[in-house]
């Protein structure tokens, strides 16, 4: 797990915003507590004989050497809270956990704990957190956020061991720790009282916060301070260093805190419980999870073999674009192997912002070349509408915002333990547009005719081909009316 240092503008004014909710949201679940710019401590009457602060829900009884009883307060609701949530995951009945609680301890001085034996000599040295059937550890972090997050995750270990017996094989064991940790915070609900009118009474500000979810993407740095897995992606992006998914399958069976690892081990497990070729197969793996070895990771491949290229084309889809905003409702490709063999027709499609990659499909063999001409407008912004040949404005990873896009994505999965870098290319570019006005006499100009891009797209192997429009990973379409949906047409046309 990784700490990340990247904090936007304003985010002192986030922080106390955060604070402010934070003890209004104490407040509502009944734990009073004074207001500071700060933590909160805790009455003298808290701690223990040992110094130490206890803080006490249904499934987990937390301890700290933290002064801090807003903190601990928050961290033992959000794991009451994540709790039937995790058991709605694997489809289990809220009985199996009735009288399950765990004892934790959040650490800011580990030789504390480990001179009084809360942290027992077995418990091997760690950076973030560790867990057992019945405890769990963490080290304090500087972020609310990431204190949360390594509770969840950790917790999460200890309730595998009580309903399966364990996590399975690390990628597995870790990938669905963190799925399950990933969280977005309480939100406050924007009061349509005036100011004037709003009190301090609990039952208001109980309505006045979003429920607590787990298994949520970051919209935003902002989301999950501290949760640096995106870099990590986007740094072996630019080094063409990313993992192929097979590859995640045999990470080692300790990884002993390596961040790189936990990053695929979570990217596979979203990618598992997204995809339905294997999302019944992933949960229903999670029942075996006292088998640490080989044998559970190739029983799950041989339940999802069959439609083991859809998922590693996927897998190569994702981590081109996987960032922040990134939303499976759009992402999600439409892709099949049953896809019919292209008949050698032009085929015409639209294109839609709302989503990301679009397949046109059917597959094509190696030897087919391709040709696209392609109209129509979207907006890309409130205030900009872009052709297919985008606007150059603005621009997403280097490419005009709203351009529209080409990707040959090979049917075969790639031999080697890295992805190459997907095959991606402008249908219209900005030179079609002009080489298209220049060859149309003005008497016969007319603006709505499709232009035809100059590039031939060369089939090297059977694929599937997918056409998207440039916008970022967190780009929500413009509303338009209810009988109007904006798109680019588009003719694939067989080039001989």
């Amino acid at each position: 797990m990784t700490r990340e240092a990247e904090y936007a503008g304003g985010m002192m004014d986030k922080r106390l915003q955060s604070q402010l909710w934070r003890v209004l949201l104490a407040m509502a679940i009944g734990g009073i507590v004074s207001l500071t710019t700060g933590s909160v401590s805790a009455d003298e009457n808290d701690f223990d004989e040992t110094g130490l602060l206890t803080r006490e829900g249904q499934h987990l009884r937390l301890t700290s050497d933290v002064n801090d009883a807003l903190l601990l307060n928050d961290l033992v609701q959000s794991f009451d809270d994540s709790v039937p949530q995790w058991l709605a995951f694997w489809g289990v009945p809220e009985s199996r956990t009735a009288n399950w609680k765990i004892q934790g301890y959040l650490m800011r001085n580990v030789d504390t704990f480990r001179n009084s034996g809360a942290l027992p000599d077995y418990v091997p040295r760690f950076d973030h957190g560790y867990s057992s059937p019945h405890t769990i550890w963490i080290r304090h972090q500087d972020t609310t956020y990431y204190n949360r997050h390594l509770i969840l995750h950790e917790g999460i270990h200890s309730l595998a061991f009580e309903l399966f017996g364990a996590g399975g094989p690390s990628w597995y064991m870790e990938g669905t720790a963190e799925l399950l940790a990933l969280h977005r915070d309480r939100v406050p609900t924007p009061s349509k009282q005036p100011r004037s009118e709003l009190s301090l009474n609990t039952s208001v500000l109980a309505q006045s916060m979003d429920p607590f979810t787990i298994n949520q993407l970051p919209r935003t740095r902002l989301d999950t301070p501290g949760w640096g897995r995106y870099k990590i992606v986007a740094q072996h992006r630019e080094a063409g260093t990313l993992p192929t998914l097979k590859s995640v399958l045999k990470l080692p069976t300790e990884l002993n805190g390596e961040v790189e690892a936990y990053t695929w081990c979570w990217a596979a497990s979203s990618l598992f419980t997204q995809s339905p070729e294997s999302n019944a197969a992933f949960l229903r793996a999670a029942r075996k999870g006292s088998d640490q070895t080989e044998a559970f990771t190739s029983e799950f491949y041989r339940d999802v073999a069959e439609q083991w290229p859809v998922l590693s084309a996927r897998w190569r889809l994702m981590m081109n674009d996987l960032d922040y905003g990134f939303d499976w409702s759009r992402h999600r490709v439409e892709l099949s192997t049953s896809d019919p063999r292209a008949s050698g027709a032009s085929i015409q499609m639209n294109v839609t912002p709302d989503q990301s990659w679009q397949s046109v499909g059917v597959w094509f063999p190696k030897g087919a070349r391709l040709r696209f001409a392609a109209e129509g407008r979207v907006h890309v912004t409130s205030d900009w509408i872009s052709e297919p040949a985008g606007i150059t404005l603005e621009y997403n990873r280097g490419d005009p915002l709203g351009q529209l896009q080409v990707c040959v994505l090979p049917i075969a999965t790639p031999a080697g333990a890295t992805i190459p870098g997907l095959d991606i290319h402008p249908v219209i570019t900005r030179a079609d547009v002009s080489r298209f006005k220049a060859n149309t006499s003005d008497d016969s100009t007319d603006d709505s005719a499709p232009t035809t891009g100059a590039n031939v797209i060369s089939i090297t192997e059977p694929s599937w081909v997918l056409l998207r429009i440039n916008l970022p990973a967190g780009h929500s379409p413009i509303e338009t009316t209810a009988n109007t949906q904006e798109a680019y047409q588009v003719q694939i046309i067989p080039s001989r």
